[in-house]
């Protein structure tokens, strides 16, 4: 035999490193969180379950943060020395945060195959001893020619995990995989770690529906760091914005966003009130900026054609800091009540101001009474204004 023949086949230590992070979590780990919640001993395989359902593994691994001295022992570096951090490299080569990451990406691996059902069908294996001639020729015409057939389309489990394992890193990425796995496998190609950085499940959910229906519009709000604060602040909002269509969105978010913040997505949420504003200005609105996430589209109609642009403002102060919030929003929000909004609105157009003072500091004066004597009767005050 030759050298190079007997030469001993190279060792590719990260594979066998990667083999002994494996063996140890499905043996000592899994022991010790057994161990510590006994209901996982049930489990005819409670690895396998616990890796397939995001809500379980998410629990262990807040255990292992919680409880991280149970797992002490196994936490030890090249020399056999304690390793208390979680980016210091242990005696398998890996940090703890590069194997949190590792579970994650099997989690999301083990989740879609229970969720899009199994994976490419298992080839069956014939031993050559249980063979008849004419099948050993087969399989050997079969085996030359293999690399020439086309390969098997993947399965919904495979596609998905292929776009997504590259952008999984973290734990508090496991709850939401649910919601990743319902996303347009596209979105997830083009887009990576665009999606996988959402931190909210709603947000990731009305994401869906919306690439479901128009991949270009998903595109658009994930690449729009403004949109993104929406789907992690007021997911909601993701239909309000669909129906603004882009330009009349820009047109709203130059207007108000700045001095509403993440008060313009609460806005977004109602398509009525966004309708209503769709034939508004830029400086009507502006006037009402720091309520518009509060009042309905009826009480904005009503409020423009009732009132000079310089009365709004204080209209609406006034308003909310004499009833409250509470009040305020249930007069002049969503659905709220149209003939008292009316009535008020009007209130303002008929009130006499005296041409010789400051006429919105007579208004903010003349107007609290009005919402005072509303307060203490509200029925009496409703027939008789």
């Amino acid at each position: 035999m030759s050298d190079t023949a007997a030469a001993a086949k190279p060792v590719d230590k990260d594979v066998d490193n990667r083999k002994e992070i494996i063996r140890t979590i499905k043996g000592p780990v899994m022991e010790r969180l057994v161990k510590t919640i006994p209901a996982f001993a049930a489990y005819e395989d409670a690895y396998g379950t616990i890796m397939a359902s995001p809500d379980l593994l998410y629990a262990c691994m807040q255990l292992f943060r919680n409880k991280r001295e149970l797992f002490q022992d196994l936490l030890i570096d090249a020399a056999g020395n304690p390793v208390t951090d979680d980016d210091t490299p242990l005696r398998c080569e890996r940090s703890v945060n590069q194997i949190i990451g590792m579970v994650v990406r099997s989690g999301a691996k083990a989740y879609a195959e229970k969720r899009f059902g199994a994976s490419a069908k298992v080839k069956q294996v014939v031993r050559p001893e249980t063979m008849n001639f004419i099948e050993r020729i087969a399989a050997l015409v079969g085996k030359k020619w293999e690399s020439e057939r086309p390969k098997q389309p993947k399965s919904a489990a495979e596609e998905f995990y292929a776009a997504i394992k590259d952008n999984l890193d973290f734990d508090w990425q496991v709850p939401l995989i649910p919601q990743f796995a319902e996303l347009p496998v596209k979105l997830i190609r083009d887009l990576g770690k665009g999606v996988t950085t959402l931190h909210n499940p709603e947000g990731l959910e009305a994401l869906a529906d919306i690439g479901r229906h128009n991949m270009e519009q998903a595109r658009r709000i994930l690449s729009d760091d403004m949109m993104r604060e929406m789907l992690d602040t007021q997911p909601l909002a993701a239909k309000g914005v669909a129906f603004l269509g882009k330009d009349r969105y820009e047109f709203l978010h130059g207007a108000v966003y700045e001095k509403m913040g993440e008060n313009f997505w609460q806005m977004c949420v109602d398509c009525d009130r966004l309708e209503a504003m769709e034939t508004q200005n830029a400086k009507d609105l502006e006037q009402m900026a720091d309520h518009l996430h509060l009042i309905s589209g009826y009480c904005i109609e009503e409020v423009v054609r009732n009132m000079q642009v310089p009365q709004i403002p204080v209209f609406l102060e006034v308003a909310r800091d004499t009833l409250g919030e509470e009040e305020f929003t249930k007069v002049f929000g969503a659905p709220g009540n149209r003939k008292l909004t009316k009535m008020f609105a009007e209130k303002v157009a008929k009130t006499p101001l005296d041409p010789s003072k400051d006429q919105l500091e007579e208004l903010r004066e003349r107007l609290p009474p009005v919402f005072t004597a509303y307060l203490r009767d509200p029925a009496g005050f409703a027939k008789g204004l």
